[in-house]
């Protein structure tokens, strides 16, 4: 699932919407539009101006399907068909999505891609017409499984998502950064032992998803220990919020508990939703008492939960469990990845050790971004029996370059220098003068001079150096250009960080 973050204007102040084809679902009395205006038709004005904005061919080819799984005062979450067409929206045209809603439905602090499973959409269009049902009846919202002694007992189908193939451990690249989350998730496959709930955290892209269903894909090769179930946080809470007005919360605590093995995914997004929080820490004390196993992933620390939202039991329960930390990987973690995914991949064309290298150092902003660039090349050369090179990957990436593409400046620079060469980035503008540092130091002075056209000065306060002594770093930087093939290397690949 992806994110696509603005700033907006502030949250819109009342209640949450909803919508799954049908439009737009009211979920508090205030939501902050007028209530005369036909919801649907603000959606529908809203794919409108995004296909006066795109044009028609764009606007088939990628924004057609676009639908609205939920709006409240802190998220937007738009669903589309396909991994490929969230990843060309997420990095093409988030800008247009935000600024297209501001401007046709209204504020927005954050806005949401994620691809909708077949699962999901049925789900999540039953919960609709449930919801347009009692708002001219109030009968009970949950679908009736059978009736006894009168009473109907409501099912929860489709809770659980259908689990990715490609996200296996298999297909896992195992780093520094995400070893400690690696080490908890083989734990919650061993038998034999009080079961801990584990917490991953980490920021988006880093790989909690693709860990929380090779648990549930490693889980089910087993029998003996049941069914598993990958929960979104999307899921969980139209469940509970079906559950309440159907008053059948016990059905879906009962739902939940059938499976041996419980994943709930982006935790941190039911900030707010204060029921569904309080009936997922019922579950979670449940399943742990019957020695099930539980998993949830989001992207805070559990001290920082709290404070965005979550309720403090529900933290505190976390944190009193094995927390496992997922950082975002280096160049040699995002090159494992891609070369993981094109051996798994069933495309005809093969792509060149140079051409992934190039996407891994180039697409830096998250692992997912860099598995969106390797999607844009399958989907250009997958049918087609030929090598996709460093000159035929850069063409066919530059314009997802230059849509992201800022202004680069000598701290970009910096950073770059210190990947490149593998250093810390404090030893860039320490005091330090071993041979290596001062060699990346030589090489980010040249490519400020040259690639940026900054001034000795500036480039000098940046290191935390007087110009002279930059002057001095410029002119032994052409020099080792001229004869040394490792320094050239690192020189290149600064060039590439900056110029895209």
């Amino acid at each position: 699932m992806n994110t696509l973050c603005g700033a907006g204007n502030g949250p819109r102040k009342g209640g949450n919407l909803t919508f799954n084809s049908g439009g737009l679902k009211k979920m508090d009395n205030d939501n902050g539009m007028s209530g005369r205006e036909n919801q649907s038709e603000l959606f529908k004005r809203y794919h409108a101006a995004l296909r006066t904005r795109v044009g028609d061919a764009k606007y088939v080819s990628w924004f057609k399907d676009l639908g609205l799984e939920e709006y409240s005062e802190d998220c937007v979450t738009l669903s589309t068909d396909s991994e490929t067409k969230r990843d060309m929206l997420d990095h093409r045209f988030a800008p247009v999505l935000e600024e297209t809603w501001r401007k046709e439905v209204g504020p927005c602090r954050k806005m949401r891609l994620m691809v909708l499973k077949n699962k999901l959409s049925e789900f999540a269009a039953r919960i609709d017409a449930q919801e347009e049902r009692r708002a001219s009846d109030p009968a009970p919202v949950a679908k009736a499984r059978s009736v006894k002694d009168g009473k109907e007992t409501p099912t929860f189908e489709g809770l659980a998502t259908a689990l990715d193939p490609r996200r296996t451990f298999e297909a896992f690249a195992v780093h520094a950064s995400n070893r400690i989350a690696w080490a908890a998730a083989q734990e919650a496959l061993s038998d034999g032992r009080v079961r801990e709930l584990i917490y991953f955290y980490g920021p988006s892209g880093v790989g909690k998803t693709h860990l929380l269903q090779a648990i549930a894909h490693a889980w089910l090769q087993d029998q003996n220990r049941g069914e598993a179930g990958y929960v979104t946080y999307n899921n969980l809470s139209n469940a509970c919020v079906s559950a309440v007005w159907s008053n059948s919360t016990a059905a879906l605590h009962k739902a939940l508990l059938s499976f041996g093995f419980l994943g709930f995914d982006d935790i941190h997004f039911l900030n707010g939703k204060n029921r569904t929080q309080e009936e997922l820490l019922i579950v979670i004390d449940a399943a742990l008492d019957s020695g099930k196993q539980v998993v949830i992933a989001g992207e805070l620390p559990p001290a920082k939960l709290a404070e965005a939202g979550i309720n403090q039991r529900l933290a505190d329960r976390l944190a009193g469990g094995i927390c496992a930390p997922i950082h975002p990987g280096d160049e040699s973690l995002r090159l494992s990845v891609l070369q993981k995914r094109v051996e798994q991949s069933p495309a005809a064309c093969r792509i060149s050790d140079e051409a992934l290298g190039y996407i891994a150092r180039t697409f830096t902003q998250s692992t997912r971004e860099t598995i969106g660039a390797l999607n844009q090349l399958l989907l250009m050369y997958g049918a087609e029996e030929v090598l996709v090179d460093l000159d035929e990957a850069k063409s066919v990436l530059k314009s997802r370059l230059d849509d992201r593409r800022r202004a680069a400046t000598i701290d970009d620079a910096i950073e770059a220098g210190a990947e490149a060469f593998g250093l810390k980035l404090e030893d860039m503008t320490g005091r330090s003068q071993p041979q290596r540092i001062v060699r990346a130091r030589h090489a980010v002075v040249w490519c400020a001079r040259e690639v940026l056209k900054e001034s000795f000065p500036r480039i000098g306060k940046a290191l935390k150096r007087d110009h002279t002594t930059v002057m001095s770093s410029y002119r032994r930087a052409q020099a080792l250009i001229e004869r040394d093939k490792a320094f050239q290397d690192g020189v290149k690949r600064i060039r590439e960080a900056l110029e895209g």
